[in-house]
């Protein structure tokens, strides 16, 4: 009988390949991790070359009397920003970027939703009804502003030409602050309610139809059922599109630029074409770059107080 030679442990199949498998998975995230920095660092050093380092020299620029005219460059700390608060030019601009933006914007969402409804209903001629509403939103609004600066023209103008025909009154629309400060937002409101609209009836269109129906069987009229239904299915989109035109129309500039260019004075002056005139027109990079950091904030501060009561509102319901 041969003796049996003592058996050498060797390691099993399934240790063998966890091993293998260990250094392979190991060398695999390697790779993954150098791919990812290779993929990324392209966009990273374009963030960083196209929004970090103007923002650093706005910010830098600000605290200097840099002048393109009078060749200075000197840092002269906080002086920029101490001369806004005695220049009547920025308080006036701040007061009525304040009042344009969140003027239009409410006026916006009320004339867009109700466009929205209409264009909801079930009417003959409603798909054409539909295609043309975007028309206003399409024009370039440069185009928008030079159009509505002759059609407000008092001398030439049809708008004010049809009022004198109905109405008897000569007026002048873009003579008077007031005036014009009211006639910019409504320009701007004809501009971009279509917008709003179009993302509303999206907003409608998700609303299930099974709803108003129950609403109806229980007496509901339809004042009943948009209050109930309605207005509470689109109030998150309602919410999120405020909050956008808000940010967004801060920073308003060719429409104003082209129907009043700040007139008449600077009753209809914003931050942003204040920007435009001190930056550009008189080259005073210096201040105009310490407004352009107060517009940064300003729209900063107000993005996170809109994104703010945005996220509270989708925790409450």
């Amino acid at each position: 009988m041969q003796q049996r030679q003592a058996a050498v442990p060797l390691p099993s199949i399934g240790a063998a390949e966890h091993v293998t498998r260990r250094r392979a998975g190991l060398s695999s995230a390697a790779r993954r991790s150098l791919t990812f920095l290779l993929l990324v660092a392209p966009v990273v050093i374009l963030r960083l070359v196209t929004t970090a380092y103007p923002i650093a020299n706005t910010v830098y620029l600000s605290t200097t009397n840099s002048s393109l005219l009078s060749g200075t460059s000197q840092f002269i700390g906080l002086d920029n920003y101490r001369a806004m608060l005695s220049d009547f030019g920025i308080q006036s601009a701040v007061r009525f970027t304040l009042a344009f933006v969140f003027g239009s914007t409410l006026l916006q969402l009320v004339a867009g939703l109700l466009v929205a409804l209409l264009l909801n209903a079930r009417f003959r001629g409603r798909g054409f009804a539909r295609s043309i509403n975007l028309i206003p939103w399409a024009i370039p609004a440069i185009v928008a502003a030079y159009a509505f600066r002759w059609l407000l023209d008092d001398q030439f103008g049809l708008i004010p030409y049809w009022i004198n025909q109905l109405t008897g009154l000569r007026l002048a629309p873009l003579s008077s602050a007031l005036s014009a400060q009211v006639w910019l937002i409504l320009v701007n409101v004809w501009k971009n309610a279509p917008f709003m609209a179009v993302v509303f009836l999206a907003g409608l269109q998700g609303v299930p139809e099974d709803l108003y129906e129950a609403a109806k069987v229980d007496g509901a009229n339809p004042w009943q059922r948009f209050w109930a239904i309605t207005f509470p299915m689109i109030l998150p989109i309602l919410i999120a599109q405020g909050m956008f035109f808000v940010v967004w129309q801060l920073a308003a500039f060719d429409l104003i630029y082209g129907l009043t260019n700040g007139g008449p004075g600077v009753a209809t002056v914003t931050l942003s074409l204040r920007i435009f005139q001190e930056g550009l027109l008189f080259f005073k990079y210096g201040f105009a770059s310490a407004v352009s950091v107060v517009l940064m904030i300003l729209v900063a501060v107000i993005g996170l107080v809109g994104l703010f009561f945005f996220r509270r509102r989708e925790v409450t319901m």
